[in-house]
């Protein structure tokens, strides 16, 4: 039995044994998994000459992780690498590195042999400067991002480098339709106004896609002469770029286009499709069309109510102010209640800026739309805002730090400055932004996150 017992250890020690030898001798053979994120700065440095293009390649994404300001020079020299994997991975490093001295490379790069490098250097150029994180493909976020503002989309203090609207009005002629597309929302999301000829250009492209992108970013960065050019793009063939051009029309308020959208409004007057083409011309606010907002106003469907409101509040006709009050008291729908609010702040009844500040606390739309008009009223209420910053709302008190920010009156900075000490941490830390925001602009400084 004892014999027995040491037979059936021996056999079972084998397969432990083997085990362990395969395992060693694994970890022995193995290239050493941690070899280049344990090298030092200066070697990764070094590296990035190494005639290994795979060892340039690691080195330039470990600078990235570094996150360390020195990289920028040593990879920005690597941009016309003669390997693209290289200069991919640089592009990457420098986005990572997020430091202003890397443009003149990502500037390069829009011209790079790759197409994919220079979808890249795109979508690193509007992160650098746009203040955020990608988070999926290039095209995705761009879109995305240009569809949430009417209006460029980087803090008033930022200036971007000229170069860059240049090198991406070349790419607005790229070979590529997603680089041209994407091109010309940068230009959009970046506030490229210097640069518009080369967007009214692109809204005669032949691929549809780049025509939507261009006038959406014409709708961000263009001025009136401008938009004219979006007239003929109502009758696109393509839906998304007739959409885009009825929305861009109407936040450059062309008015030109009036009987245009009411002639689509009137072919769409039963489909939801002519709620779009009545939001352009509220917006524009062109006279010709008081009639129809004068209709409207006493419509069943309260979107169409309000939309006639805004659209006769900024034609701004001062025989109407009599009218707005009584219909303010008598408006059941809060929608189209701080409608006519904004109708009679606008036509100089500040009063009417109570019903509109309050609502700024509203989740949703309405919040969304209190802020946007306030917004369009402009500088000038800017005192009239001051005494709300102490209201009991802390949903107001916020609202009113970010849109005061965005007005870009240095002088709201001492109303502000309390708020530092506001028992809602979420005030404190939007006071906290908008003294800053308004500092720089005050300053004329640049800085980049």
């Amino acid at each position: 039995m004892a014999a027995l017992r040491t037979d059936v250890r021996r056999r079972t020690a084998r397969p432990v044994l083997r085990g362990t030898l395969t395992l060693v001798l694994g970890c022995l053979l193995a290239p050493p998994a941690m070899a280049v994120s344990s090298l030092s700065f200066e070697d990764l440095v070094a590296n990035l000459k190494s005639p290994t293009a795979k060892t340039r390649e690691d080195a330039a994404q470990e600078l990235g992780k570094s996150r360390r300001r020195e990289a920028v020079a040593p990879l920005s020299a690597l941009v016309r690498d003669p390997e693209p994997k290289v200069r991919l991975a640089v592009v990457r490093a420098l986005g990572q590195l997020r430091d202003p001295d890397a443009v003149p490379a990502l500037v390069t790069s829009l011209q790079d042999g790759d197409p994919d490098i220079r979808e890249e250097a795109i979508g690193t150029l509007v992160e650098l400067y746009g203040e955020r994180d990608r988070g999926g493909p290039v095209s995705r976020f761009l879109e995305t991002f240009s569809d949430e503002y009417d209006r460029s989309s980087v803090p008033p203090y930022t200036a971007v480098d000229p170069t860059v609207f240049q090198g991406l009005a070349r790419t607005l002629r790229d070979e590529e339709t997603r680089l041209r597309t994407e091109s010309a929302h940068a230009i959009g999301i970046l506030g490229g106004g210097g640069v518009t000829s080369a967007l009214v250009a692109a809204v005669q492209d032949p691929e549809a896609d780049v025509r939507a992108a261009a006038a959406t970013a014409l709708g961000k960065v263009g001025t009136l002469e401008d938009g004219r050019a979006l007239v003929p793009l109502l009758s696109d063939s393509s839906a998304n770029v007739r959409n885009r051009a009825v929305q861009a029309i109407g936040v450059l308020q062309v008015n030109d286009a009036g009987p245009a959208l009411r002639e689509l409004f009137e072919q769409n007057r039963r489909r939801e499709q002519g709620t779009r083409y009545l939001a352009a011309l509220a917006r524009i606010g062109d006279r010709g069309q008081a009639d129809l907002f004068r209709e409207l106003v006493a419509s069943t469907d309260p979107e169409r109510r309000r939309l006639a409101v805004e659209g006769l509040a900024r034609i701004a006709d001062p025989s109407m102010l009599v009218g707005f009050k009584k219909d303010f008291q008598r408006e059941g729908n809060e929608d189209v209640r701080l409608a006519h609010a904004f109708a009679l702040a606008r036509l100089g009844d500040r009063a009417f800026l109570d019903s509109i500040v309050l609502a700024l606390g509203s989740a949703g739309s309405r919040g969304r739309r209190a802020r946007d008009y306030l917004l369009e009223l402009g500088p000038s209420i800017v005192p009239d805002l001051y005494p709300y910053l102490n209201d009991r709302e802390a949903k107001v008190r916020g609202a009113l730090c970010d849109v005061l920010s965005q007005l870009g009156d240095p002088g709201a900075i001492e109303p502000i400055t309390p708020l530092l000490a506001d028992p809602s941490p979420d005030v404190a830390d939007r006071a906290n932004r908008a003294i800053q925001r308004l500092r720089r602009v005050g300053t004329g400084s640049t800085p980049l996150p």
